[in-house]
């Protein structure tokens, strides 16, 4: 990914301070929250190339958001399981990003 390529992390707490401590951006962002609104205001700011964003988050606007990750040519939206979710199985970060960066 090109340097001037920012990736950011929507998620709880945990999930995005581990994320920034591996050099992502992050905005903890409540369930509560307009995650759409969050996600479109982030793909107009200059340079996001991914937006990461938690499960549980998107489980509750599951349609709207496949709706906007199919319109979305840039940034590309990858949804991942939060940290509270991999305590339930094993999951493999660095292979989910390859498989969609298709490296």
């Amino acid at each position: 990914m090109p340097s001037d390529v920012r990736a950011v992390v929507l998620g709880d707490e945990h999930t995005v301070y581990t994320f920034r401590l591996l050099g992502f951006e992050g905005r903890v962002v409540g369930e509560s929250e307009n995650v759409l609104s969050i996600i479109k205001e982030l793909s107009i700011e200059e340079g996001v190339g991914v937006i990461l964003i938690t499960s549980n988050l998107v489980d509750s606007v599951r349609e709207d958001f496949e709706k906007m990750r199919m319109k979305m040519r840039k940034p590309l939206l990858i949804e991942i399981p939060s940290l509270k979710e991999i305590k339930l199985k094993e999951v493999n970060y660095l292979a989910i990003l390859r498989s969609v960066l298709g490296i």
